[in-house]
């Protein structure tokens, strides 16, 4: 066994400790050497190969990948996708439906044999490629390529191309070139062809560097990602249109705040690129933008992400013989004892305009009687409600309002109101006096599959306390910037965080409170 046979097998063992694995073959230099190099480990592998029928003439790759995998002893998967047939049909870019199908073969086949890795052949250059390319196309941050994703196991990724190829040529080994590689109207190509060499001749040690730089970048999103995604809480008053609270990102620190937009944005199936950036930030401060296929919009302490095209009516499903139809212009419904237009009514809920066309109601005889989400008032209003009533009356005691309730199957367990002041006590706090009165009543000493609504956000005691209590979930009115435990200390908790819920009616009732406290204006 050669150095580099050893030094391969020994990065195997490492990434892919045991087991079966399966190694993506195109039939190029590098698949290739991978497979002789799998051979002379000795695992036991799968060789799979994807034809996508994109040049004339690849079907004879396809043969190529299996005799060369018979003569090494390895069975052989092989499949032909029209993989621009399928790109035309989704409208989406060719090279990213390609990588799509590619890897969802490749998941498939380690799944029928039972391997636990699927091996790339992914070099050195490859990945100095992809963080210039990343780099140049403004994402914000180079990753390169990571060593192990999932099942996906590159082994070759500190080992250079000509290395290989050395390798393969010692051995008296063949190998394909496919003619697109050449083709420099593509951008891996150009910097492939035409950068890469004058780069590496000038500074022969750039793609060593480069390497180390991504898995520095890869360390580094490995211990802030999760600080930056708790500073995500979600606004769900909109789903399945997607919303977020605006405080908790605003108060993190700009590094942080930007770490969580570009993952947000990444979700929505968009490129963080600069300017898409600084569109959100805008929007979490207060001003509409436009951001692609989305209209970012604030709404009552959170921005919702609308789409330029939606239709919700497939979400809603009103009571039994009630007409369904989309909010029109004129549409009136009934609020207690007065009438209101409808849009006023979706707008004092935080609805944004371009949603408010297209909300579902449901009428009787001509009259909105059903508006979904709001009318009647839905589980999650209704607690919250009773946790603000709670609010108000301890501000009639003088106490900071807040309420909270615990509430699990529907049944409410648990309730309380602020008591500092009336007990003389810093931990008083309402979470906290809720949910030693919920665990009494159920007598029980957790409460996994319990929610906990709350007029303000709870601080980093009470957070503990209901992560102790195996709480599931906490639902909050408006974020506590002077405590709030992710908001002010962006703490990342095992619950389910959501904002919110009559976010304006308990800020209201806070603002009111300490303008009281304060007294007049001199």
């Amino acid at each position: 066994m050669n150095e580099l046979e050893q030094r391969f097998c020994a990065r195997l063992a490492e990434l892919c400790p045991r087991g079966r694995v399966v190694a993506a073959v195109s039939g190029g230099g590098d698949s290739v050497a991978l497979l002789h190099l799998l051979a002379a480990c000795r695992r036991e592998g799968v060789v799979a190969h994807l034809d996508h029928a994109l040049r004339p003439g690849s079907d004879k790759d396809a043969r190529f990948v299996a005799e060369l995998a018979g003569r090494l002893g390895f069975p052989c998967e092989l499949r032909r996708v029209e993989v621009r047939a399928v790109a035309r049909q989704k409208r989406q870019n060719l090279e990213a439906v390609a990588r799509e199908l590619r890897y969802a073969f490749l998941a498939e086949v380690a799944r029928k044999h039972g391997a636990g890795c699927v091996l790339t052949a992914h070099t050195l250059e490859d990945n100095a490629e992809t963080v210039l390319l990343q780099l140049f196309r403004g994402a914000g941050r180079a990753l390169g390529i990571r060593a192990r994703q999932g099942r996906v196991v590159r082994p070759l990724l500190e080992v250079a191309r000509a290395e290989l190829r050395a390798f393969l040529q010692a051995r008296g080994a063949d190998w394909l070139e496919d003619p697109s590689n050449e083709l420099v109207c593509f951008d891996r190509n150009y910097l492939r062809h035409e950068v890469w060499p004058r780069v590496s001749a000038r500074f022969p040690r750039a793609g060593q560097a480069l390497l180390r730089y991504a898995e520095s970048q890869q360390a580094d999103d490995a211990a802030l990602d999760p600080l930056a995604r708790a500073r995500v809480v979600p606004d769900r008053r909109f789903e399945p249109v997607y919303a977020l609270r605006a405080r908790p990102l605003l108060e993190a620190p700009a590094a942080l705040r930007r770490r969580a937009l570009r993952w947000v944005i990444e979700r929505r199936g968009l490129r963080p690129e600069r300017r898409y950036l600084e569109l959100a930030e805008r929007a979490l401060a207060g001003e509409s933008a436009s951001l692609g296929p989305f209209v970012l919009r604030p709404s009552a302490g959170g921005v919702v992400w609308v789409p330029r095209e939606v239709d919700l009516l497939g979400q809603a499903s009103p009571p039994e013989g009630l007409q369904l139809r989309a909010a029109r212009p004129g549409d009136r419904v009934r609020v207690g004892k007065i009438h209101k237009r409808l849009v006023d009514f979706l707008a004092e809920r935080g609805v944004p305009p371009e949603l408010r066309r297209v909300w579902p109601v449901a009428e009787r005889e001509g009259e909105v009687v059903w508006v979904w989400r709001f009318l009647p008032e839905d589980e999650d209003d209704r607690w919250m409600r009773r946790a603000l009533a709670l609010a108000r009356e301890a501000a009639g005691r003088g106490e900071v309002p807040i309420g909270a309730v615990l509430v699990r199957d529907g049944e409410e367990l648990g309730a309380s109101a602020n008591a500092v002041e009336v007990r003389a006590d810093a931990t008083a706090h309402a979470e906290l006096l809720a949910l030693k009165s919920a665990l009494a009543r159920a007598g029980e000493k957790v409460l996994p599959g319990a929610t906990l609504y709350v007029t303000l956000e709870p601080c980093p005691m009470c957070t503990g306390a209901l992560v102790e209590a195996q709480v599931e979930r906490v639902v909050w009115a408006t974020e506590n910037p002077k405590a709030g435990a992710v908001t002010r200390y962006g703490m990342d908790v095992p619950l389910q965080l959501e904002g919110g819920r009559l976010a304006r009616e308990s800020a209201r009732l806070l603002k009111g409170f300490f303008a009281d406290l304060r007294g007049p204006k001199t």
